[in-house]
């Protein structure tokens, strides 16, 4: 695997993976199975979705947004726990 650093992946992988990493749009649009444009224009404006942390940036910017890890996962285990309670349309008999 000429030309790819191994370690470097492998502590990228981690980094992601700890409950309090701070995800780019690019990293919960993979784990919603979305683009990372559908996460900053639909999914960060519905009540309830964790709010995004803004880390200041060169100048006093604020930076992209980002979500802390655990606070997606619990977003997403509690849509998908509470999955075919609600909404739907009636099934005819």
């Amino acid at each position: 695997m000429e030309g790819i650093d191994v370690v470097e992946l492998a502590r990228e992988i981690a980094a992601r993976m700890a409950p309090d990493a701070l995800l780019d749009s690019d990293d919960v649009g993979a784990l919603l199975k979305c683009s990372a444009r559908y996460v900053t224009e639909v999914y960060a404006l519905l009540p309830g979705f964790p709010k995004a942390v803004r880390l200041p940036g060169p100048g006093g910017r604020k930076g992209h947004p980002r979500w802390v890890r655990s606070a997606i996962m619990a977003w997403v285990e509690k849509h998908v726990s509470g999955r075919g309670t609600t909404g739907g349309r009636p099934r005819e008999n």
